[in-house]
């Protein structure tokens, strides 16, 4: 066995997905593949012989279903990242969603198609990226809440027409929020949305890179643990203050303006425009719409996740003023997507995860310095 591999272990309950995922592991450079299982209880007997470092799990499997190993596993094997593998429908869809609140690092949907070469191929395109950032990812755990303050960004060089001060000057009145997260995000998701408080005076647009089902499924399991209302965003939905809007998998989600008699009303939009940065919703989509129907007092969050979605958009919204946080490096899961709006100079204070509740809360009612 390659000492420097990625060891892994595949636990599903059908023979044609074990077989599919151990051939797509196997040809993977730097990933050895230790064992197979078909059920939970098997998996864990599995991983007290020979802990993996990552365990590719089912959701749906008889004995032990994926959400109850993956319980024990991180409990147990508290380092060994889990991948869920889960299938289509909204019961799967639930239970990947608490599996990610619960510490999975990620879910890839079994493909619906017919062909088992197109089907091996897609779960190779999709768990390449995710085996790329383990390794990183494994280096960078550190508690949610654990971390040094906010840390004040200087500005980027600018040129000599439209000097930057340093520091850049806080937007005043906030009028809404901009939140751009994929993986790693239900979870930091919970860490942020139920610290606000019930009386946050503005509304949150949100970005989490996720499939049609998925996406409902993580505002329901959002809207009963916060104080605020979060929904899964609805066409020709009035944008409200108070209320978390989460853009629909499989849909952009931008903002518009309504004109009615008694005034402007900005409302949801959703379209099916190709994918921006391979993603459908894109944070940049909604974060140039933000910059189209909002003369200033914005707000954004780019939270953990691969790829670099949002970092365009962010630069489109600072001519509007926009004051950016990143999360902090050390509490992301990936450190991708707030990275490359970090090293493009357009973030403003890079916060860690504990943190960012309080520090919206600061910044939307006071304006308020770290």
């Amino acid at each position: 066995m390659n000492p420097h591999a990625l060891t892994a272990l595949v636990v599903d309950d059908t023979i044609v997905y074990r077989k599919i995922l151990s051939e797509i592991l196997e040809s993977l450079e730097g990933v050895q593949l230790i064992g197979t299982a078909s059920h939970g209880r098997l998996a864990l007997g599995r991983m007290e012989q020979t802990p993996a470092d990552l365990v590719l799990l089912d959701v749906e499997m008889p004995e032990m279903n994926g959400l109850e190993t993956l319980v024990q596993l991180k409990r147990r094997w508290p380092d060994t990242d889990v991948i869920m593998i889960s299938g289509t429908n909204m019961s799967s869809a639930e239970i990947t969603v608490e599996a990610l609140e619960q510490g999975a690092l990620d879910f890839i949907r079994k493909p619906e198609g017919s062909d088992p070469e197109a089907s091996r191929q897609e779960l190779r395109e999709k768990l390449r990226p995710l085996l790329r950032h383990i390794g990183t990812r494994r280096n960078m755990r550190a508690p949610a809440s654990a971390g040094p303050p906010p840390t004040p960004c200087p500005a980027p060089a600018a040129p000599t027409a439209e000097p930057s001060p340093t520091p850049r000057p806080l937007p005043g009145r906030i009028e809404v929020v901009g939140i751009g997260v994929s993986t790693g995000g239900p979870n930091a998701l919970t860490e942020l949305i139920p610290r606000l408080p019930a009386d946050f005076p503005v509304p949150l647009l949100v970005v989490q890179h996720m499939p049609p089902n998925f996406t409902a499924s993580l505002a329901e399991h959002l809207d009963r643990r916060s104080p605020l209302r979060v929904c899964e965003a609805r066409e020709g939905e009035v944008i409200r203050s108070g209320s978390v809007y989460i853009a629909p998998g499989g849909k952009h989600m931008v903002v518009r303006r309504h004109e009615t008699a008694s005034g402007s009303q900005r409302i949801i939009g959703l379209n099916e425009n190709p994918p921006e940065n391979s993603c459908r919703p894109s944070v940049d989509v909604l974060f140039r719409s933000m910059a189209a129907h909002y003369d200033g007092g914005i707000a954004t969050v780019v939270m953990t996740g691969m790829g670099n979605d949002g970092c365009e958009g962010v630069r489109t919204l600072k001519r509007r003023g926009c004051h950016c946080l990143t999360q902090s490096a050390e509490t992301c899961v990936v450190y991708g997507m707030p990275m490359a709006v970090d090293e493009a100079g357009l973030s403003d204070e890079r916060v860690p995860l504990g943190q960012l509740a309080q520090r919206l809360v600061r910044l939307v009612r006071d304006g308020g310095r770290p």
